[in-house]
């Protein structure tokens, strides 16, 4: 309750979620790795109480050096102002903070992986502090009616009340409890609110309800709004716990829909009936008109106890008549007992102003796809600002942006300073990578001179927005490493030039070329059996259009446009085998320097363009040459990561990948990893090794796989994929780096394995 109540007296105050932690091994709940995750804080706190209040919660554990009379300790205690300082706590919150994508101060350009974050710790907000750096407090006018808890409850129907509505920071007179009625205005908030929950700033008591905000909400106009879908949209968390509170604080806040009901509450037949059955019916009913699921879990409490719950807030069957033939009711399948699916996250709390606006900004494209903005981002001003202008302390918002078509990751901790131009010393404004894109505070970071208006002390940051390889550089460098492209990297990233895009390069390997290009692939030995449309020059293989057209799918128009499409891109050419008069050696000789006399590749020796030359045949027949490039990147089988990315592709409904990467070590420079696809799939970092054979090399399965592993923990990825061109992977090692990934930390990863690529 004090929790909430601390919360409930800053702006936003429903914006809050409690993570609870082991005070003697100072370990969060791993329960609450993946809501923090999906919740998207801009910042992870340490609740501060007094002192006075952590002895009267905990009699005897403040102690003070050289006083033993316990009376003459209360008597200090009771004068002390301060705030306890719980060393457990702090380690607790390093490592919820190391889960998401805080808000970091930054004030140079230099990133490090002990960033400072701009809020660590947070105590009872006094609006008459103007030395207190944090979150802004809230200010209502004390005037106005709303909806709030008493921070004296601690009744169960007491304590679900503050997470459904906040917490009054003041009472102007004493307010009962609410009782068990509440109850179903509690488990379904629609319509008029119990009047025990109406808090006045007049003595006497309000008894309507109707029209109020909660204390949440009323001061700045505050909303909850939705991004995407998910299919459970409402929860039910059964126990009596402090972290099956905290469980369904958080579902609320993520999902919109959380419910807190302990077994006291659930065992007493007459709450069940009157009160919670028919707010759980009518809200169940709701469900199932959009096809979602109410979850029922427990932090505490066992699956058989959680069945019997479900089964008694699940609608009951019923039973009707229609021409004497009695029909029964399809048993309902809304409720669910599991924990609900809340990685995508659903729910923010915004100001109810400006929401969705959309704008324009010039941009200027890199060549690796990136781009950065030309004019400084124009943000919106709430009309209603936290504190007034003449104190110096505004502006205090947030500000979250959500750049179009951006298919990279989202937060995971990436650095602000990868988010923005920095064409000084210090940054724009004080930004953070999130779930939607990037959230910032319009504060200025530059030169503000006293009295500036509003308008100049709000920073208009350059962004950039990302592609794939920047966004791994990002991350990378936080880690002490850099990135570059691999050899494979280089040559396909050639090609990928003279294509122009890396989709036109997925297509080509995705859409049955493979086979006639790889026949380009230069040759171990010379072959014995000729075959008259492909000719072996050295150990190089040039093909004709027939040996070309024999290994695609299509039929010679496709065989055609193929042609005219690698031709174009400078990545095919077009020419003749023909030998030399003098040296008698057949070379071949493109397009370009064919002539009615042309010059030996080889001795240089000038022949005259006459039948002899190709010897086979009325008139030349035309073979053609692949990009020694590109034939070095199907030999080394650098087509097969492009399969395995293209595989991935058609799966995704949101993709972007990189190129072969490698990571080094940014003091000494020496390489480290080395990774075939590093990949955004759905926003998921997926991380393949791709391979033409069915295993690791000898001996090799474990340096490889921790490599792997390596730059999966520093991309913090969520998928390790083995993909091969064989039909199946050898399974020691599919089963070692399945379970690397089970162990990684403090998110265990996916694996797939992917077969028969090509």
């Amino acid at each position: 309750m004090t929790a909430l109540a601390i919360a409930s007296s800053y702006w936003g105050g429903g914006g809050f979620i409690l993570v609870p932690y082991d005070n003697t091994t100072a370990v969060p709940s791993a329960r609450f790795a993946s809501i923090v995750r999906a919740y998207d804080p801009d910042h992870v706190v340490v609740l501060q109480v007094p002192v006075t209040t952590f002895e009267a919660w905990y009699p005897g554990s403040m102690r003070i050096a050289g006083v033993k009379d316990d009376a003459e300790r209360m008597k200090l205690i009771s004068n002390m102002h301060q705030e306890t300082h719980d060393s457990a706590a702090e380690v607790a919150r390093g490592v919820v903070a190391s889960w998401c994508s805080p808000m970091r101060s930054i004030l140079s350009r230099e990133d490090s992986a002990n960033r400072r974050e701009t809020i660590s710790q947070l105590k009872r907000a006094d609006s008459n502090d103007r030395f207190y750096q944090g979150l802004a407090p809230t200010r209502f006018e004390t005037s106005r009616a709303r909806l709030a808890a008493d921070e004296s409850w601690r009744s169960d129907v007491g304590l679900l009340a503050a997470l459904r509505v906040g917490v009054a920071s003041s009472e102007p007179r004493e307010r009962e409890e609410p009782t068990v009625d509440a109850l179903y205005w509690l488990v379904r908030p629609e319509g008029d609110a119990p009047t025990s929950l109406v808090w006045d700033s007049e003595e006497v008591p309000r008894l309507v309800s109707a029209g109020l905000n909660s204390w949440f909400a009323d001061e700045q106009g505050l909303i909850q709004v939705s991004r995407g879908y998910v299919n459970d949209r409402g929860a039910v968390v059964v126990g009596d716990s402090g972290e099956d509170f905290a469980l369904a604080l958080a579902y609320d806040r993520i999902i919109g829909n959380g419910v807190w009901l302990t077994p006291e509450l659930l065992d007493d037949p007459d709450t069940v009936k009157h009160y919670i059955e028919p707010a759980m019916w009518k809200r169940i009913s709701e469900l199932e008109q959009d096809a979602s699921t109410l979850t029922v879990s427990s932090s505490t409490l066992k699956t058989k106890y959680l069945n019997e719950v479900a089964t008694r807030i699940q609608p009951p069957e019923f039973h009707f008549t229609v021409g004497g033939v009695t029909e029964t009711s399809a048993r309902r399948e809304t409720v669910e007992v599991r924990p609900p699916n809340v990685e995508n996250g659903f729910q923010d709390l915004v100001v109810n102003e400006h929401v969705g606006v959309a704008i324009s900004v010039p941009v200027t494209k890199h060549a690796d796809g990136s781009m950065d903005a030309l004019a400084g981002l124009e943000t919106p001003i709430p009309t209603k600002l936290l504190y007034a202008e003449n104190t110096g302390r505004v502006p205090y918002w947030y500000v979250d942006v959500t750049l179009t078509r951006d298919a990279t990751p989202r937060a995971r901790d990436l650095s602000g300073g990868s988010l923005t131009i920095e064409d000084g010393p210090f940054r724009e404004t004080t930004l953070r990578a999130s779930k939607d894109g990037f959230s910032l505070s319009p504060r200025s970071m530059g030169f503000v001179p006293a009295g500036a208006l509003l308008s100049s002390r709000i920073g208009r940051p350059q962004f950039r927005a990302l592609s794939m390889r920047a966004w791994v550089e990002g991350m990378a460098k936080a880690a002490g490493l850099g990135v570059r492209l691999s050899s494979a990297g280089r040559q396909s990233e050639l090609v990928r030039s003279r294509l122009g895009s890396r989709q036109r390069l997925l297509d080509l390997m995705a859409n049955g070329a493979r086979p006639a290009l790889r026949a380009f692939v230069r040759h171990d030995r010379t072959p014995k059996d000729r075959d008259p449309d492909v000719v072996v020059l050295g150990l190089d293989p040039y093909l004709s259009f027939k040996g070309i057209d024999d290994r695609l799918p299509g039929d010679e128009v496709e065989t055609t446009k193929l042609i005219d499409e690698l031709a174009s891109a400078r990545l095919l050419r077009r020419g003749l085998v023909l030998d030399c008069e003098e040296c008698g050696r057949p070379s071949f000789v493109d397009a370009d320097r064919l002539g009615q006399r042309f010059e030996c590749p080889q001795c240089a020796t000038m022949n005259a363009l006459v039948s002899r030359r190709w010897k086979h045949g009325v008139e030349p027949g035309w073979f053609y040459d692949l990009h020694a490039v590109f034939r070095d990147l199907l030999a080394a089988n650098g087509d097969v990561p492009l399969l395995a990315a293209s595989r991935l592709q058609r799966a995704s409904r949101a993709y972007t990948d990189a190129p072969e990467l490698e990571f080094f070590e940014l003091e000494s420079g020496h390489p480290v990893a080395e990774v075939d696809v590093i990949a955004s799939v759905d926003r998921e970092v997926v991380l393949v090794e791709a391979k033409a054979t069915d295993s690791f090399p000898s001996g090799k399965r474990v340096e490889q796989a921790d490599k792997l592993l390596l730059a999966a923990k520093v991309l913090r990825a969520d998928k390790l994929v083995l993909a091969t061109t064989q039909p199946t992977w050898k399974p020691t090692d599919i089963d070692h780096v399945r379970r690397l990934a089970a162990k990684s930390e403090p998110f265990s990863m996916g694996f797939e394995v992917l077969t028969s690529l090509g």
